[in-house]
């Protein structure tokens, strides 16, 4: 998982992998398949481990406004840990990849995909339960966080620090959960 993170999809060879995981490449070939079933693994683990503050976010907060603050905070702690590759695997894993990766382009977009679903679907009980103004766009709202964490994703990776990030976080959040974006 963290080669294919720090690397990315195609730039992580057979050779590399069976050397980071102390595997011949016939014994990995045999206990994954291929190369692209043993990268859906890694993404089903970094989704269900490193990322899995995303739902429990979501999900253990009062009000909406509060679980895509604690979101995006603890998206921007995954992303700038230290004993770790920089960014996010599901943002940054398939990028620039060739016409032969595109089960891995595809898997990757699903993840982000499955996301902001999430995202919107916790902006929609927010807005039923009156926590967010009627008005709101769930979707549109739901976007622009997803957006907002990619680009938080690709700033970690290029280097920028966690307190870089916190304060992008808070000038983004800052308008955007006090007047969230509706048809006005």
């Amino acid at each position: 998982m963290l080669l294919f993170w720090e690397r990315g999809y195609e730039a992580a060879s057979m050779a590399d992998l069976s050397a980071a995981m102390g595997l011949n490449p016939p014994s990995i070939y045999a206990a994954f398949g291929n190369k692209q079933a043993l990268f859906e693994r890694c993404a089903a683990h970094y989704a269900q481990s490193v990322a899995a503050y995303a739902p429990r976010a979501l999900d253990e907060e009062a009000t909406a406004a509060q679980a895509l603050h604690r979101y995006v905070l603890e998206a921007i702690e995954a992303f700038s840990a230290k004993e770790r590759p920089k960014g996010c695997l599901l943002v940054s894993g398939a990028t620039n990849c060739g016409k032969g990766s595109l089960g891995a382009q595809d898997l990757l977009a699903g993840y982000r995909l499955a996301s902001e679903a999430m995202i919107a679907d916790r902006i929609r009980q927010g807005v039923e339960e009156g926590d967010m103004p009627a008005s709101t766009e769930p979707d549109l709202l739901a976007k622009y966080v997803a957006v907002l964490i990619q680009g938080l994703a690709a700033q970690a990776r290029d280097g920028a620090t966690a307190g870089d990030l916190h304060s992008v976080a808070e000038l983004a959040l800052g308008g955007a959960l006090t007047h969230p974006v509706n048809n006005c």
